[in-house]
């Protein structure tokens, strides 16, 4: 009769690839966090929608325009004039490898002559797609 050996290896688990999902999951939940913190860095009354669609496009990158009022525009939470506008459009039109629109965020008794300025510079740094915030009837 043969006597059992005890030869086998104690199982053990490999926690390498958890700290690695758990670490790529911790990234992602902070650049996410990033990316909404630029889309709600002020706190702005949003003019009412009247017409137009909600459009959802995970394919590209936005830029967040915020105009809180006559001559004041930030881009995210950083506050820039027209022509530091104008440079940083270009820059990151230049700079992107995937399409990029601009979303203009405005105060609802911001008039139109203060809106219209960066349109207008949207239109010469190469945006084709601007969009603004509004809130929904």
């Amino acid at each position: 009769m043969k006597v059992p050996r005890n030869d086998k290896k104690p199982f053990r688990f490999n926690m390498t690839p958890l700290i690695d999902v758990t670490f790529l999951l911790i990234v992602f939940f902070v650049m996410s966090n990033r990316i909404i913190q630029d889309e709600v860095a002020m706190e702005m009354t949003l003019p009412r929608e009247a017409s137009g669609e909600t459009i959802v496009d995970e394919e590209t990158d936005k830029i967040i325009v915020n105009v809180e009022r006559a001559d004041v525009y930030y881009i995210g939470s950083k506050r820039v004039n027209l022509d530091e506008l104008r440079a940083r459009l270009v820059r990151e039109k230049q700079r992107a490898t995937r399409p990029v629109s601009a979303r203009i965020r405005a105060n609802r008794d911001v008039p139109y002559s203060t809106i219209e300025p960066v349109l207008i510079i949207c239109a010469q740094s190469g945006f084709s797609d601007v969009s603004f915030a509004v809130v929904e009837n």
